[in-house]
């Protein structure tokens, strides 16, 4: 259910429960002794009514509860835009309101109290929207549990006993039902029914003498609890990898079963450096240790409910045996799918699955599960749909046959995301610092960087538009060039409202808006946030987060320049307006380094053309064999001082100083020659700067340049220069060689911009 409904428990998730307790579930289930009712697959809704106000309520979050419910008009408006989605949920909404007010104020008040009190659980199904089990019929249905009085302040369940309330809504039902008989949804009270008897013991013996073998194996006995399990289980490995004193390692313990009111630096007061950061990776993985520990435990119960289950039929459901076989189908697909992605995270996740699941006939049921009380607590059996679930949902076949998730397509947190990290902001464009960030959060199961559009006044460099799929681009590149790969991207559409139909304005209003609407039960999020920011928003992120999800803040960490300067986008694009490429290879993180010139480019940064001409030299130099002389030196030290400076007058080693006047137009892959200066008739050509000891060297002709380095100016040579060498010639060819050279930086200087 997960919402204001919370988590619904599976046996093992209760840390409470005793072996003796799921050994007598277990005895009554194979019996036929254990009532409860269907578990549906729709969407949740708290409903409630207003006698005061004289309309309905509904609620999806603590939130709603706090604001006294959501109207039909502001339930609308949540859902406006979502096309079925949001047609179901109205829908549904309005025929209860008009049901309801076919009831007698007085019975209304003792279903209801005054002023929308209590508020009761119920699932919408309408095949419109289907998740994985398709349904024939749109219905309300109301659940047999977890109706509630609320406090309106706190958003909290209050002691209240509404049983009394609930059974007076049961008798009423029936008038409320026939006061919508033209409408197209029906409401419903979801029917008590006694899970069938198995045909034999065999289940059963065997499920026992698992859990018997598994409490066995650790030292403990049928009347200690799932909670001593897993701490037997897991303090052998907790004292083999931190050295804690006793009252420090049971705090750690509580910690691990998130106790309230545990702290880090309570575990970790008085231990030395190494043990607290042993503790840190500890809690870091705490979830991984958890569910390693009751791995076993979960197994049992799991192949237990599915022959609990096997074969039982949907109420809401025409054709059972039709709906199993499509759900073969698409689990099927979804596997096929899976298996030539090639990706490895769902692969991994797809055997886990499929190790629970076994073979695809084990699909024998249309319902999701099955929901019962004992001791005080409610719980379900869901069999094969919880692997059959995530089977489908890592590629979300069952749910219209879309295609695989990409990386980028993020909108939506993937099933098997149980730890998620929120990164809102601007990042127009992203820089070392950003990537800094990430690395912060990059232990999570997934990130979600979350960015703007740009809108209709996007940042702008010079000319360039920086917006989202400008800084995607970026995104992606340095990212990867880090080795991260968990990650998707956000966009924040301009105008775009959120679930409650309010403007999303920012990044950071849409990362609310995902973690109110878009997490579940057993998730963990972590909202990346400034320091200054860490304080202010901690507070407010879990009161956003259903039942059932932690939420968590995460400050940036601050990143410097080596000067000391704190990075900010704000310079990192004055870099670029001033074509500072020096200035703005800084910015960029060490990993992508050689990426610099693709990155500046793509925000409109242009080299200077004395740098793509020095470039081209040392390319030049290379190509002659100068790697390692002292000529290759001699040649830099003077074209870097002729590039930036001059010379003013001429000296060693040219023996004149630069042109006044250069050509604006340009062969291919250079600035043109003077007109005056080449000699259509192959003349021998003057040249303006000659190294001492050349000044009579021919003059190679502008086709000829444009021919043998014209590509190689753009992409690198291909060939030697001045062709193949032979040994009888080689210091001729030298020769040649390095009057080549001279004439091209003689022509690439006189080629540019005065």
């Amino acid at each position: 259910m997960g919402g204001v409904a919370g988590h619904m428990s599976h046996l093992y998730e209760n840390p409470e429960l005793t072996f003796k307790e799921i050994k007598d579930i277990f005895t009554k289930a194979s019996n036929g002794e254990l009532e409860g009712t269907e578990k549906t697959d729709g969407q949740n809704l708290f409903i409630s009514y207003s006698v005061q106000n004289g309309g309905a309520r509904a609620a999806r979050n603590k939130g709603n509860i706090k604001a006294g419910g959501l109207s039909p008009e502001e339930l609308a408006k949540k859902f406006a835009g979502r096309g079925d989605l949001g047609r179901a949920f109205v829908e549904s909404f309005q025929t209860f309101e008009k049901a309801v007010r076919s009831l007698d104020p007085k019975t209304q008040i003792a279903i209801f109290g005054p002023d929308a009190n209590v508020y009761y659980n119920a699932e919408i199904q309408d095949p419109r929207t289907a998740n994985v089990i398709n349904y024939d019929t749109k219905t309300l249905n109301i659940h047999q549990v977890g109706h509630a009085e609320f406090d309106k302040e706190t958003g909290s369940v209050t002691d209240a006993d509404v049983s009394k309330n609930a059974q007076v809504l049961d008798n009423a039902l029936e008038t409320m039902q026939s006061a919508i008989e033209d409408e197209d949804f029906k409401i419903q009270k979801n029917a008590i029914m006694t899970l069938r008897a198995l045909d034999n013991d065999r289940a059963l013996k065997t499920a026992v003498a698992d859990l018997e073998n598994v409490i066995d194996n650790v030292g403990i006995s049928d009347n200690q609890t799932i909670a001593d399990y897993i701490i037997a289980r897991i303090e052998p490995f907790l004292e083999a990898e931190v050295k804690l004193p006793k009252d420090r390692m049971e705090l750690l313990i509580k910690r691990l079963f998130k106790v309230k009111g545990v702290t880090f630096n309570q575990i970790v007061k008085g231990v030395d450096i190494e043990q607290k950061e042993k503790v840190r990776e500890i809690l870091k993985s705490e979830k991984t240790l958890m569910n390693s520990a009751i791995n076993p435990i979960e197994d049992i119960v799991h192949d237990f409910t599915v022959e609990m289950l096997r074969g039982l039929e949907s109420a809401f459901v025409l054709n059972n045996p039709k709906e199993v076989i499509r759900l073969r189908q698409e689990v099927q697909k979804a596997i096929a799918a899976i298996e030539n992605s090639n990706d490895e995270k769902a692969m991994e996740v797809l055997q886990k699955q499929m190790r629970k699941l076994k073979d695809i006939e084990n699909i024998s049921t249309a319902v999701e599960g099955f929901v019962f009380d004992y001791g005080g607590s409610s719980y379900k059996f869901t069999g094969n749909f919880a692997p059959m679930n995530q089977i489908l949902g890592l590629f979300r076949y069952g749910r219209g046959g879309s295609g695989p998730l990409s990386e980028e397509e993020g909108r939506e947190i993937k099933d098997y995301d149980t730890t998620i990290a929120l990164v809102p902001g601007g990042f127009k464009p992203p820089h070392r610092g950003h990537l800094d960030m990430i690395k912060s959060v990059a232990d999570n199961d997934q990130i979600l960087i979350i960015m703007g559009s740009g809108g209709d006044s996007p940042r702008m460099i010079g000319d360039t538009i920086v917006d989202y799929d400008t800084a995607k681009k970026i995104w992606n590149i340095i990212l990867k060039d880090a080795g991260i790969n968990n990650y998707s991207f956000v966009k924040v559409e301009e105008g775009e409202l959120s679930y409650d139909g309010t403007k999303l304005a920012t990044p950071l209003s849409k990362a609310f808006d995902i973690l109110q609407h878009s997490s579940k039960p057993g998730q963990t999020f972590s909202m990346l946030t400034s320091q200054k920011d860490a304080g202010r928003f901690g507070q407010k992120l879990q009161a956003y987060a259903p039942e059932g999800v932690e939420v968590r803040t995460v400050e940036a960490p601050t990143s410097t320049l080596k000067s000391g300067e704190e990075i900010s986008a704000r310079f990192m694009r004055s870099s670029i307006e001033n074509n500072n490429f020096e200035e703005f290879v800084k910015y960029v993180p060490d990993s992508s380094k050689d990426r610099a010139e693709e990155i500046f480019a793509l925000l409109g940064g242009k080299k200077k053309v004395s740098e793509i001409i020095l470039d081209i030299v040392e390319s030049l130099l290379d190509e002659a064999g100068y790697q390692t002389s002292k000529t290759k030196k001699d040649y830099l030290k003077n074209w870097h001082k002729m590039l930036s400076t001059g010379p003013e007058k001429a000296g060693p080693p040219y023996t004149k100083k630069r042109p006044k006047k250069v050509s604006k137009s340009a062969p291919a892959g250079f600035g043109a020659l003077e007109e005056d200066d080449i000699d259509e008739k192959k003349k021998k050509k003057k040249v303006y700067m000659e190294p001492h000891g050349h000044q009579d060297a021919p003059a190679t002709p502008e086709g000829d340049i444009e021919e043998t380095t014209g590509v190689g100016a753009v992409a690198g040579y291909s060939a030697p220069l001045a062709g193949p060498r032979r040994r009888k010639k080689k210091k001729k060819n030298m020769s040649e060689n390095n009057e080549f050279i001279d004439n091209v930086l003689d022509y690439l200087l006189r080629a540019l911009e005065q």
